[in-house]
């Protein structure tokens, strides 16, 4: 049960209003109690020594009767009781009762300390009168030394009786200090808690969702402080707030609008944000809540999500006779991802169709091409003097239209994904040797070196011998066109179960400018320099796939009449001698 700051602080006072007046008159009734106790001894010594003095004459000269009377009128006199005893505890006399028929008195302590010489004082009960005393004893000396003591004694009623009507106008007056302690408790409590209160409500209306809601306090202390932190707080929590409704409003804005279907997914792989192109894509409903796999059911979605656990994954994923572009992006907390897919299908339909076209024009073109080279052949066999260079022009431009179409027709079957290795373990050194003994003649032509370089036990890879022979011809090729004088170098190696393969020439290099383009198809540096030497702007592109459909990896350093270095990495052999060397 909730107990407001008031009531902790009112009981809080009261409790230590109750416990610092409880004390005080402990204390108070204690200390008179004392004094009560002092006092009366004091009094009681100050008679019994100026009674002492009537006494002594009286024992010596053996006068009991007179004794007695003196002993009795002054007890009257002082209203105490007043006893003479002998050294040995007989009682001479004694104001209250018979001496004869009292019993010894030796034993008493008080009178056992005025036996020694010293005032004696006790507070006991009394068995002759029945009730509690307080007594004092003085010694009596006569001229043969302590002979009898002189006491006396009070009832202890009468300082109860006083130490009564104290407590009782002291409870009186400790009751007002508390009544008038609670009020000012109630007063102070109430001065505290109101701010509290104040604070209490603002703060619950704040959660509600009232950034609006203030606080403005003059009490100049720690709690004014507070108030203003609390608004300082609220005008924050309202301007972030209004920032992040219009930071939403606008990302939900550009999320609708996106053609794109995007899913975001929770760590179970339940949709927790989705918009309107995918609620149309899978047409199945409620979407939000649901786990991915039961909305679409894609075996290659699935797979795609479980990759994308801790880094980016993007593939092509087949639905329903449609095909999307899928991107799965972790978010930074890694437990969760979104998932973008895009409809490509248009797209690789129109692929489809440009690859078909080139095939068939190809086809298409390749007989009469063929033929046109055949008869130009055939007049250059035939020729006279005055056509011979016409015919050789016309039959250099049929040959490099037939290398296009070759060329093109292999590369739309790379690119369809349709082409199959036909893998076997290939040594490096062997295809790298066959294939530059083809240019041969070319090299000579322009005297140009060549040489390969790497190690004396052969790097085994695991490829396609006709794809991997493909690849060199054509870096070998342009580096040949490419190269005036120097020469070329091809090197390969091993390192950590890859193995590495480089053509370097020592050509006019390529501008880097150049660099990130030189693989797209048709792509030349110096276009009037690539016809004049018969490129078809296809080789790099070829070369590219090639190594793609090796699971490798291709790269170029170049400067301008610096040379030109291509860098391969292809995966070694499962046997290879360097794949168990490096583990």
């Amino acid at each position: 049960m909730k107990r407001p700051v008031f009531f902790k602080l009112s009981m809080s006072y009261l409790l230590l209003v109750l416990v610092v007046a409880g004390l005080m008159l402990m204390f108070m009734l204690r200390s008179f109690h004392a004094h009560s106790i002092e006092t009366s001894t004091r009094d009681l010594h100050r008679i019994g020594l100026a009674l002492s003095h009537q006494i002594r004459p009286l024992m010596e000269n053996g006068q009991p009767e007179e004794l007695n009377a003196l002993i009795s009128a002054v007890s009257r006199d002082v209203q105490a009781r007043i006893t003479v005893i002998h050294g040995l505890g007989k009682v001479l006399a004694d104001s209250d009762n018979t001496a004869a028929s009292m019993e010894n008195h030796r034993r008493r302590p008080e009178v056992l300390a005025a036996l020694t010489g010293s005032m004696g004082q006790s507070i006991r009960y009394s068995t002759t009168l029945g009730r509690d005393m307080l007594y004092v004893a003085l010694p009596l000396e006569t001229t043969g030394g302590i002979t009898a003591v002189l006491r006396l004694s009070i009832p202890l009623e009468d300082i109860q009786i006083l130490l009564g009507a104290m407590r009782t106008d002291l409870l009186v007056l400790a009751s007002i200090i508390i009544l008038f302690s609670l009020l000012i408790a109630l007063l102070f409590s109430h001065a505290v808690s109101r701010p509290i209160r104040r604070l209490s409500r603002a703060s619950r209306r704040l959660a509600e969702g009232d950034f609006k809601e203030r606080v403005w306090l003059r009490t100049g202390d720690e709690i004014q402080e507070l108030a203003e932190s609390f608004n300082n707080m609220a005008e924050r929590l309202e301007g972030s707030f209004a920032e992040l409704a219009s930071s939403k409003e606008e990302l939900e804005g550009i999320v609708s609008s996106m053609a794109e279907a995007l899913l975001a997914l929770d760590e179970k792989g339940r949709v927790r944000l989705a918009n309107s192109s995918a609620e149309r894509l899978f047409g199945t409903g409620k979407v939000l809540g649901r786990y991915y796999w039961e909305i679409v059911r894609s075996p290659q979605l699935n797979n795609l999500i479980e990759r994308a656990s801790r880094q980016q994954a993007t593939d092509t994923v087949d639905i329903d006779d449609k095909v999307y572009l899928c991107s799965v992006t972790p978010v930074s907390s890694g437990k969760a991802r979104v998932v973008l897919m895009h409809d490509i299908t248009e797209m690789k339909r129109l692929e489809k169709i440009k690859r078909d076209l080139v095939v068939n024009v190809s086809h298409e073109l390749r007989t009469p091409l063929t033929a046109i080279k055949g008869f130009t052949e055939t007049l250059l066999e035939k020729r006279s003097d005055g056509s011979a260079e016409y015919l050789e022009i016309i039959k250099n431009h049929t040959d490099r239209l037939i290398n296009i179409i070759n060329d093109l027709m292999e590369l739309s079957g790379l690119e369809s994904g349709e082409v199959r290795l036909d893998a076997e373990d290939v040594s490096l050194r062997g295809l790298i040797e066959e294939t530059l003994a083809l240019f041969g003649p070319a090299l000579k032509a322009k005297n140009l070196a060549a040489k390969i370089e790497g190690p004396q036990q052969d790097v085994i890879i695991r490829g396609d011998a006709y794809r991997l022979e493909q690849l060199l011809t054509n870096l070998i090729d342009n580096a040949v066109k490419y190269t005036e004088q120097g020469g070329i170098t091809v090197s390969f190696g091993s390192s950590q179960n890859i193995a590495v393969v480089k053509v370097a020439d020592t050509g006019i290099g390529i501008p880097r400018e150049h660099l990130g383009r030189i693989f797209e198809r048709f792509y030349a540096v110096d276009k009037s320099r690539s016809r004049k030497l018969g490129g078809t702007g296809l080789g790099l592109s070829i070369v590219k796939h090639v190594v793609t459909l090796h699971k490798g990896t291709i790269s170029v350093t170049s400067r301008p009449y610096g040379g030109t270095t291509f860098t391969i990495t292809l995966p070694l052999a499962a046997g290879s001698p360097h794949r168990e060397a490096t583990g």
